[in-house]
């Protein structure tokens, strides 16, 4: 931004971002494009500090799904891969959606969204025993909370944290 522009912001921040504990679910299943990895990287640094201090059982198995239009875009993508690969309670899969501008990228393709419905079944994920978390692009939230929603997700068993809302369409910006 420059001096003079303006800007928006909330009152509070929006989403409820955190491990939910108290609903019984022992899946949590993230999904997040490109800046919202930030929040899934920090939640795996809290159960991976929490299990060596406590003796973490695995009893909550987190599900990460990260999408990004290049692999270049990932920033997180090699610390939860090495999370992954040390823990038994932490499965990662990131995804390019854009795999023709990326031809060392040798990992899932698609839109994070769009495999939502594969790793669910593949999981066998269901919104009585998963708590679903969104962060990232807004189009991503909306249409990840569509295709849950439809998988049998309620609204209770989803959390979301937006970035920033789009406009609204024919709307002056």
């Amino acid at each position: 931004m420059q001096i003079g522009d303006t800007c928006s912001l909330r009152k509070v921040a929006k989403g409820k971002f955190t491990l939910d504990v108290e609903s019984g679910h022992k899946h949590h299943l993230l999904i997040a494009t490109v800046t919202g990895g930030a929040p899934t990287l920090a939640t795996c640094g809290r159960c991976t500090k929490t299990g060596r201090k406590a003796g973490f059982a695995g009893d909550h198995k987190l599900y990460i799904l990260f999408g990004a239009s290049k692999s270049f875009e990932f920033g997180y993508e090699q610390e939860l891969a090495k999370v992954a690969a040390e823990v038994p309670w932490l499965k990662f899969v990131p995804t390019v959606s854009r795999p023709w501008d990326d031809p060392e990228w040798k990992g899932e393709v698609g839109r994070v969204d769009e495999l939502i419905r594969k790793y669910t079944d593949m999981w066998d994920m269901d919104g009585k025993t998963t708590t679903a978390y969104l962060c990232g692009h807004p189009d991503m939230i909306e249409h990840g909370k569509g295709i849950l929603k439809r998988r049998g997700f309620p609204k209770e068993s989803m959390r979301e944290e937006v970035y920033w809302i789009p406009p609204k369409a024919g709307a002056k910006t």
